[in-house]
């Protein structure tokens, strides 16, 4: 397994995707990401990106991993998923892995022994492997927004990515302190657990990982990218109204086709 090395203009590069101060969406910017895109860290990199999710719902993650897209990425070593059940660490022959909040309020804490338990196993099994780099992500409501850089910087920078995925009120804040987990949200709104956003943080990194989609030419982002989508047939009847395909993405003229995609994009 080589070791990932960086250029300074990489490093620079990367640090403002993180940061947020690079969009790699904007045209002006494709160029750019494209050149490190091809350079030596994605080009050397016969690694594959470990994805451990915590969960005491593996069974609800399972099935959409392993299906499609995401299912053949993981038959070709591009990705690995691994499912941990914090109840089984309980220590309590239950499996309780929650408890009331200190101070009251409404609903259970998960606490904090059967989580720290869980990922000090995760911390131990990648610690056997050589040359390794881990991120811990704890999902919030109010972490910080994932976005389709925060996934690029995700699977450029990091071997193994740690998915906490919480269920009740939460978990105890000491778990984050702990492991030095970053918080993150995927979206303004609040979910019944982090399973989802497990999922949606996977299924984003993965398809910035070459091969994952065949061709990697086929990201949307890297392209101008139309709200508006069209197929056969050419003109649809539907009720005995006749609803037809903009002519200008038949003609084959791809200045004007492009042209009328920028103009579709609010």
């Amino acid at each position: 397994m080589k070791k990932l090395k960086l250029t300074k203009e990489e490093k620079n590069i990367l640090n403002l995707i993180e940061s947020g101060k690079l969009n790699v969406v904007k045209k002006k910017n494709i160029t750019l990401y494209s050149k490190i895109a091809k350079s030596t860290i994605l080009k050397n990199r016969i690694m594959t990106i470990n994805f451990h999710i915590v969960t005491i719902f593996p069974e609800a993650v399972r099935p959409y991993m392993d299906a499609s897209i995401l299912g053949r990425a993981q038959e070709a070593k591009h990705i690995s998923v691994s499912y941990y059940d914090p109840r089984e660490l309980s220590g309590n022959k239950w499996g309780k892995v929650d408890d009331r909040p200190y101070a009251g309020g409404p609903g259970m804490v998960m606490t904090a022994e059967p989580m720290l338990r869980t990922l000090e196993k995760i911390a131990k099994s990648i610690a056997r492997k050589k040359n390794t780099k881990t991120k811990v992500i704890l999902f919030a409501p109010g972490g910080k927004q994932f976005t389709n850089a925060y996934a690029k910087a995700l699977v450029t920078k990091y071997t193994d990515i740690v998915l906490i995925s919480g269920r009740y009120e939460g978990i105890d804040a000491r778990v984050k302190k702990i492991f030095k987990a970053e918080e993150v949200s995927v979206g303004p709104f609040v979910l019944t657990g982090g399973e989802v956003p497990a999922m949606v943080v996977v299924d984003a990194c993965a398809r910035q990982i070459e091969g994952v989609l065949g061709a990697h030419e086929s990201l949307e982002e890297s392209r101008t990218a139309s709200p508006e989508m069209y197929t056969r047939p050419e003109i649809l009847v539907w009720k005995g109204k006749k609803y037809k395909a903009p002519k200008v993405l038949l003609g084959g003229d791809h200045k004007k086709i492009e042209e009328w995609r920028k103009g579709k994009i609010k």
